[in-house]
């Protein structure tokens, strides 16, 4: 039992349940089966099993570093062997890839495994490469986040054959691309942030073993500069959400007469209210960081950049459209 709860920290157990949240979320936004639907529970087994792999490596390449940042969080070469890591990190692609392979095959879908094998190798070249170098490293585990909502709905492609009501195909196609895209770019620059958070809090081992992330190439100083910047860049895709949110609310209205678009409803208010706090744990997070120098507040920061990114994500379920 004590090697399974190592196990279990290793491939970042909570993380993995953050992405199954995020797939079924927009599987049930695009109005489609979760539980009765074989092809999407394998593909949430694909990108978990690969997202394990993904998590495995980038620990058995950061035994040095985490030696310094974290060493009470230090698995391999403590609790699970170093050979066995790299088994199960390959076992685990290797049977997350097959898996998109035939759902791929299974749906005339080449995306599928496409996208799996691309994941695979961002995550490997990731962990030995691109961890240590400036800004690169954070855009790939942000864009590997960010790329989950769009996974699903090219997972349903084409989106014109959704059985739908009011045969209305083509208006609810662009309202799924339109939601889901903005989604996307929230989960992408949120996590964006919080990849930067993660290696302003550990600059001391990332210097001893020579990397070049951006708080120690450009100093912390600057980092937490990139960061206001990017908030405010998330600011702004909120904005164009609640805009586009408004603009579908006319357009289902004008055409379909579906609901009373001047009076807000329950779930128009819920909608609002999620997204208001998305937004407010983002501040809270940015102030975190900006007024702090201490690791907590950086610990912090980013818990508070997660609930913010799982409270984005659930948004799609609440506009009710």
């Amino acid at each position: 039992m004590r090697t399974l709860y190592h196990f279990l920290r290793l491939v970042r157990l909570l993380n993995l349940l953050v992405i199954i949240l995020v797939m079924i979320v927009i599987q049930l936004f695009l109005k489609q089966d979760v539980l009765q639907n074989i092809n999407f529970i394998l593909l949430i087994v694909s990108t978990v099993l690969i997202a394990s792999a993904g998590n495995i490596i980038n620990d058995y390449f950061d035994v040095k570093a985490d030696r310094i940042n974290k060493p009470k969080r230090l698995i391999i070469g403590k609790y699970i062997k170093r050979r066995w890591a790299m088994v199960w990190h390959w076992f685990f692609n290797v049977l997350g890839l097959c898996i998109a392979l035939f759902i791929g095959y299974k749906l005339q879908n080449v995306w599928m495994p496409i996208i799996a094998f691309l994941s695979i190798n961002l995550l490997w070249f990731y962990s030995v490469y691109y961890k240590r170098k400036s800004f690169i490293g954070n855009l790939i585990v942000a864009f590997l986040i960010g790329i989950l909502p769009l996974y699903v709905l090219i997972f349903n492609l084409p989106i014109e054959n959704f059985i739908l009501p009011d045969n209305s195909n083509i208006i609810y196609a662009r309202y799924f691309i339109d939601i889901v895209a903005l989604v996307s770019a929230l989960a992408f620059l949120i996590n964006l942030i919080r990849e930067i958070v993660k290696d302003i809090q550990d600059v001391r081992g990332d210097m001893r073993l020579g990397a070049q992330t951006l708080p120690i190439k450009y100093g912390i100083k600057k980092t937490k500069l990139l960061v206001v910047f990017i908030f405010f860049l998330t600011s702004f895709v909120m904005i164009i959400y609640l805009y586009k949110y408004q603009t579908w609310k006319e357009v289902f209205y004008n055409t379909l007469m579906r609901f009373n678009n001047e009076n807000p409803t329950d779930s128009d208010l819920l909608f609002y209210g999620v997204l208001a706090l998305s937004f407010i744990f983002l501040l809270l997070a940015v102030i975190s960081i900006l007024i702090g120098n201490q690791i907590k507040n950086y610990k912090i920061a980013s818990i508070l950049l997660k609930i913010s990114m799982i409270l984005g994500v659930l948004t799609p379920l609440l506009t009710a459209l």
